[in-house]
């Protein structure tokens, strides 16, 4: 089993400063969205008895995300920090205001490239998968350990792709993406038919009471015509 935990929501979120390696730390409303989902999660872990381990990304807001969450559930084993878990690399551009950052983003000229540099000293979206893949075989059984990862967005998307069995290249053809919110909670495992199975995908429902599924809020892409 892996339980997939995004990050609550963080302090360049709501101060206009670009992602990526930005150290920035939970706001107050980030402590309260990981908290709830860290609630939700002791719900299931309460009444179970099994080894686990927590693996989070040594960024601030990760880090304290996943002690709230081991707090939370009683977890008295050490949480483990990894840079492999880490956002994709923005280089020069990590601290930056976003209207400063745009001054160094160079865009591909393809979707398809998965070879471009966005910023100077940042990485390509190969070596963002092949870093967060690789530091996952190097350290975690994905298929026969109970894991908790907190990590961010692109880290999150790229542990689903990887384990649906598709690489950057795969990926970028189809042009495929799966949507993960501040705290929203994903579970993969391997089901009775010995599949990879993801058994759900950025559940958020423990940040609203709203029965809605906020189907207009999504980010859809606009079509011409």
């Amino acid at each position: 089993m892996i339980i997939l935990v995004r990050h609550g929501e963080a302090a360049h979120h709501v101060e206009g400063l670009t992602g990526g390696w930005t150290d920035s730390e939970l706001t107050t409303l980030g402590k309260k969205q990981i908290k709830a989902a860290a609630d939700r999660l002791a719900g299931d872990f309460a009444s179970s008895n099994f080894s686990l381990r927590i693996l989070s990304s040594d960024l601030k807001r990760a880090a304290e995300s996943a002690e709230i969450i081991a707090k939370t559930l009683g977890f008295d084993g050490q949480i483990e920090e990894y840079l492999f878990l880490r956002e994709k690399n923005n280089g020069r551009a990590a601290g930056l205001k976003e209207e400063t950052a745009k001054k160094l983003y160079c865009r591909t000229a393809s979707f398809s490239d998965i070879n471009h540099r966005n910023y100077p000293d940042g990485e390509t979206r190969s070596e963002f998968y092949e870093r967060n893949v690789h530091g996952l075989m190097q350290y975690a059984d994905l298929e026969n350990e109970n894991l908790i990862i907190v990590a961010h967005k692109g880290t999150i998307q790229n542990i689903i792709f990887y384990w649906l069995g598709m690489d950057m290249q795969q990926v970028v053809k189809q042009r495929i993406s799966v949507d993960i919110q501040p705290a929203g909670i994903t579970v993969l495992g391997i089901n009775k038919w010995n599949e990879h199975a993801i058994f759900l995908l950025n559940d958020t429902a423990h940040l609203t009471k709203n029965r809605k599924f906020g189907i207009w809020d999504f980010k859809y892409g606009k079509k011409e015509g």
